[in-house]
């Protein structure tokens, strides 16, 4: 008797192991069947209220039915320990839908209610890019001047320097942008030091200078192997190449052409690599490069009187090795 009595008692809680409030436990545990069962047990009355909103604002999987979901959580009695979360979602939506006249009221909304909020730093970029985007460029630039200000020396404030380089960048102003990239590449953050590598590199392939965007490019390959964007620079500097190699040559005299194999910020490691290139038969040099006051190692094979006799060599080496290099003209 007595065990029946607690198998029925255990079945009559088995399906209320979870409250509504256990929800955002839930779903941050990955719980997602478990939390759309708490939600759809509440009652009808529940279902008005403005949390039980927000929580199916974080369920919904569809982007346009979750920011509904969220607007109605506003409108409705949402508990306030959601509200700053919730702007922040709505941000990101704006962000997605690329409506960026909302985007900035949102921002501006989060920053006068949560002066010191968890999202400060991101809420600010979008702010700026907002306005950036709807052609307010001054409005644009306080924002960034403010995440750089305010975050000084930290890695947040680091990135809105980045940001503004890139703002710089988009003007054509390449000097500025790469001053505070150089800088940038020379920090401890990693938040900022591979797209500072990358853009230095863009810039360099913008500006057609060969020679600087293929060892930034090389910089960051041998730093951050699997930084985003080393597919695009190899591609870009292979266009580059092609298109300006000959002519360069025309231009100057007793021009020659090597292989570009290796970035190194260990010098043992570059004549290491050195060492192991003589099997092809080939000149091997290793050459000291500065680049934001730091010291590379760059190591050449070859040295050849025309660009086909390099490419030749460059997609032998290549073939053997399975690593892509360039060709440079020197």
């Amino acid at each position: 008797m007595i065990r029946i009595i607690v198998s029925i008692i255990a079945l009559a809680f088995a399906g209320q192991a979870f409250a509504l409030s256990d929800v955002p436990k839930l779903i941050d545990e990955g719980k997602i069947d478990e939390a759309r069962r708490v939600i759809g047990e509440s009652s009808t009355a529940s279902y008005r209220d403005g949390t039980l909103l927000y929580y199916q604002a974080l369920l919904e999987p569809d982007g346009k039915k979750s920011i509904q979901f969220h607007d109605a959580a506003f409108r409705a009695n949402m508990e306030s320990r959601f509200l700053e979360h919730s702007t922040y979602m709505r941000a990101l939506y704006h962000l997605a839908d690329k409506n960026y006249e909302k985007l900035a009221v949102t921002c501006e909304s989060y920053l006068q209610y949560w002066k010191d909020g968890k999202y400060r730093t991101e809420i600010l970029r979008l702010a700026a890019l907002a306005f950036k985007k709807t052609n307010e460029t001054t409005r644009a630039y306080n924002f960034r001047k403010r995440t750089m200000e305010e975050f000084a020396g930290r890695p947040e404030g680091k990135v809105g320097e980045l940001d503004e380089a890139v703002a710089l960048y988009e003007k054509k102003d390449y000097i500025a942008a790469q001053k505070i990239c150089r800088k940038l590449s020379n920090t401890k953050y990693d938040e900022v030091v591979p797209p500072a590598l990358y853009l230095l590199s863009s810039y360099s392939i913008e500006q057609n200078r060969i020679d600087d965007a293929i060892l930034y490019y090389n910089v960051l390959k041998e730093t951050y192997s699997a930084a985003v964007g080393l597919d695009n620079l190899a591609q870009r500097l292979g266009r580059l190449y092609k298109e300006s190699a000959d002519s360069k040559a025309e231009r100057m005299t007793g021009t020659v052409y090597s292989v570009q194999v290796g970035v190194f910020s260990i010098r043992d490691n570059a004549y290491r690599l050195a060492e192991r290139m003589k099997q092809y038969g080939e000149d091997v040099e290793v050459t000291k490069k500065t680049v934001s006051d730091k010291k590379y190692y760059v190591v050449f094979v070859g040295r050849f009187q025309s660009s086909e006799q390099a490419l030749a060599f460059k997609s032998r080496l290549e073939s053997s090795e399975k690593e892509a290099f360039q060709v440079i003209a020197r």
